[in-house]
């Protein structure tokens, strides 16, 4: 009976969390919800109480991660906003969530359903929302700063490419390093400042 009340209360997740697992060992092709059920122990039927077919699988995926991320990145937005030190603090927020969940890494950024507009004045629904959050709060960093549009591109790019390059290679198994990347952070954000 425990274990039928497990299941219940968290199957949504458990399905979820299990597809995430199953997409990056196996790619989303061999994804299914048949298979996805045979993970979490519980009959073929039970992941169609919760999504209609694998594409709503996938997409919850995607928002449970995204839900998540956001939530992190808000946090450190309300606590940090005002601060000089706000896009150090944002960027190991970014980093050290990704590095605590590598596998949500992965999966995010391997799927095509992630728009991320690069255009300074794009700030529609399609763009995904971390990076909307990020572009938003670099904007208000640089108003200060007498520099042209163009260089606030630049910085937009340049910091997110770095950022998410550090991500990346920082949830690569097969990269190699001696050190704690969590202890490592400040000194690689900081090496980009911003200047006008």
């Amino acid at each position: 009976m425990k274990n039928s009340t497990y299941h219940h209360i968290n199957l949504k997740n458990e399905l979820i969390e299990k597809g995430i697992d199953l997409v990056n060992k196996y790619g989303v092709e061999q994804l299914s919800l048949r298979k996805v059920a045979q993970v979490c122990n519980v009959s073929h039927s039970a992941p169609y109480s919760h999504f209609k077919n694998k594409d709503e699988l996938i997409s919850a995926m995607q928002k449970y991660i995204t839900d998540q991320f956001a939530e992190k990145l808000l946090n450190t937005v309300s606590l940090y906003s005002n601060q000089s030190n706000f896009l150090l603090e944002f960027g190991k927020t970014y980093i050290l969530f990704f590095l605590e969940n590598p596998q949500y890494f992965s999966f995010l950024f391997t799927q095509n359903s992630i728009s991320i507009d690069l255009d300074i004045n794009s700030f529609t629904e399609e763009n995904y929302k971390p990076f909307l959050m990020y572009k938003e709060q670099l904007l208000k960093q640089l108003a200060s700063l007498n520099i042209s549009d163009e260089k606030k591109q630049n910085y937009i790019i340049s910091l997110f490419a770095y950022i998410h390059g550090i991500t990346s290679l920082a949830t690569m198994e097969n990269v190699k390093h001696t050190f704690d990347w969590s202890k490592k952070l400040d000194d690689l954000i900081c090496l980009f400042s911003i200047e006008g």
